[in-house]
């Protein structure tokens, strides 16, 4: 199926439209989803470095502390005498001093061992079993402190399944051109519940702290931890690794932020947008449509002052008002339809005095032979005494002269013929028997044989007279080239939608200088007499039936076919 122009015009601009809107709306839904996502990673970002803030903070603090402590003379002179009680008691006051005041340290724990890591002092409300009076701790704990002597050292631990942000703190005495380690202060600060909440009041975000595969606390509700397990994508997440004094990894401390109100702010986002850009697109569709019609309406004049054109109607005109090069193009359809129309009144002109002129030559040309047997015959009858024999004789002659003027103006007669008939439905077998039964007695005279190969059910549509006449036509003319006698073989049939009449005769067949003109008026061959009208006008009237009249090519003889749209009775 071929698309109309205008279609093919609209279809385009909508296509292109569409594609455009929905590039464009992929392209702000996207950018705006990854805004509001890169939003709350910022939130994230921020809610991590805000908890490593208050790690270095608390580090920063219980080194402050710690320094104070080990670099008091006091306190060194009782960590000098390597008795527990002493140093016990000596820490123990210094600390109480220092912590009465401070909620946040008086949290913490204290702690003095000695240089092999036995504990000599716990103190402190909050202190692991591994920190108890006596205990020893792991060799392996204090080598990076040893490693860094006198610089302090900051990690995380795992103790009692918490984790515990530790400093370790040298305290030293100078022995001449070195540094001698008395004792080491341990201050750790556990890492609880609590503290991840006070972080999530300030910031707004949530938290999670696990060692291995354990949560130690988190901030999250437990639907929200399982979804965290399941769909890691539903959140932004970010990550801090927690190490100990060897740099290796004791936790995982994590920011966390639900993408739950990003998903509804973005489906929110999306409905908005679609919404739009059906009503953009209903808009963009509607304009491009009336675009196209009036992109297209100078051609739709065009096209249908051309089909005018075609239809013989030169008279048609289309508006020249139409923009740049379409005006351009009316105005030049406008000239050369002005040229047409009067080439065609000049041809029309010259044609019909150049028909008149062949028709009056025509007619004088074989009316004369006829005329002056009559005027002969006439002044025979007029100006002598003839015998009764001859007198009949010559009457006679007088009367064929008159037969033939008188078909010669019937066939004038024809060419202006008054009003067309009805049509009507008509067996074809019908129409062919009635012209066979015209010329019956003029065959039987010249022993002509006609022949009728009857197809019937075979109907067509048309004016019974005229279609007669056609029929008639060709079996006279047929008679008229076998004075002497011959065979009329008249075929019926139909050929899918068409209904075909052939008329073959055993006579001496069509000139060849002769076929190709045989339909034009005035050409006429193996005929004593007539205009040469009689097929021309036979081909124009099954023309105007729809059909066509055509010479076939036999072997011997002469054929006509008649091809006729068939109906149904």
């Amino acid at each position: 199926m071929r698309l109309s122009l205008l279609l093919r015009i609209y279809l385009s601009i909508a296509i292109a439209l569409t594609a455009l809107f929905a590039v464009t709306v992929w392209l702000v839904q996207r950018d705006s989803v990854a805004a509001l996502r890169a939003g709350v990673e910022d939130e994230v970002r921020a809610n991590l470095a805000s908890a490593d803030a208050l790690w270095q903070s608390r580090a920063v603090l219980l080194g402050a502390v710690s320094t104070s402590i080990a670099s008091m003379s006091d306190v060194r002179a009782a960590f000098g005498t390597r008795d527990k009680a002493t140093i016990r008691d000596t820490a123990g006051e210094f600390w109480g001093r220092i912590a009465g005041n401070r909620p946040d340290i008086a949290a913490a724990a204290f702690v003095v061992t000695d240089p092999d890591g036995v504990v000599l002092a716990s103190l402190g409300r909050s202190r692991p079993l591994a920190l108890q009076d006596g205990t020893r701790l792991d060799r392996a704990f204090f080598t990076p402190a040893f490693a860094r002597f006198p610089d302090q050292v900051s990690s995380f631990v795992v103790w009692d399944s918490e984790v515990w942000q530790v400093l370790l703190t040298p305290v030293y005495v100078d022995a001449g051109r070195s540094r001698a380690l008395l004792n080491v202060l341990l201050a750790a600060h556990p890492i609880r519940g609590e503290i991840l909440h006070d972080l999530k009041r300030d910031t707004g975000g949530d938290f999670l702290l696990q060692a291995g595969e354990q949560v130690k606390a988190t901030t999250l509700s437990p639907s929200d931890a399982i979804r965290l397990r399941s769909q890691p994508g539903m959140f932004a997440i970010r990550r801090t690794e927690l190490q100990d004094a060897s740099n290796k990894p004791t936790g995982t401390f994590l920011a966390v932020r639900s993408l739950d109100a990003v998903s509804a702010r973005a489906d929110s986002l999306s409905r908005r947008v679609l919404l739009t850009w059906l009503a953009a697109m209903a808009v963009g569709l509607a304009l491009s449509w009336t675009l196209a019609r009036r992109i297209t309406k100078p051609l739709r004049e065009l096209n249908e002052a051309a089909m005018e054109l075609s239809r013989e109607n030169y008279s048609v005109r289309v508006p020249e008002d139409a923009p740049a090069e379409l005006g351009v193009l009316a105005r030049t359809f406008n000239r050369m339809s002005a040229s047409i129309e009067t080439s065609r009144a000049e041809r029309i002109r010259r044609e019909q005095i150049n028909a008149i002129g062949r028709l009056a030559a025509s007619v004088a040309h074989d009316l004369r032979n006829p005329l002056a047997a009559v005027l002969g015959g006439a002044e025979m009858l007029a100006e002598f005494e003839l015998p009764i024999e001859q007198e009949k004789q010559t009457a006679q002659q007088i009367y064929k002269a008159a037969q033939r003027m008188q078909k010669m103006l019937g066939e004038l007669s024809q060419v202006g013929r008054s009003r067309p008939e009805e049509p009507m439905v008509c067996e074809v077998s019908e129409l062919v028997e009635r012209a066979v039964d015209s010329q019956r007695a003029r065959a039987a005279q010249q022993a002509v044989t006609i022949l009728v190969d009857n197809t019937p059910d075979v109907h067509v549509r048309c004016e019974r007279s005229r279609m007669e006449r056609v029929l008639v036509n060709l079996i006279g003319n047929a008679l008229e080239v076998m004075p002497e006698g011959g065979d009329i073989r008249i075929s019926i049939r139909r050929n899918r939608d068409f209904a075909e009449v052939e008329v073959a005769d055993s006579g001496p067949g069509i000139a060849p200088e002769v076929r190709e003109r045989l339909f034009e008026p005035f050409v006429t061959a193996g005929k004593q007499d007539g205009l040469g009208l009689g097929l021309a006008l036979s081909r124009q009237t099954v023309l105007d039936h729809g059909g066509d009249l055509r010479l076939l090519d036999p072997p011997a003889g002469a054929s006509f076919l008649i091809r006729l749209p068939a109906v149904d009775a």
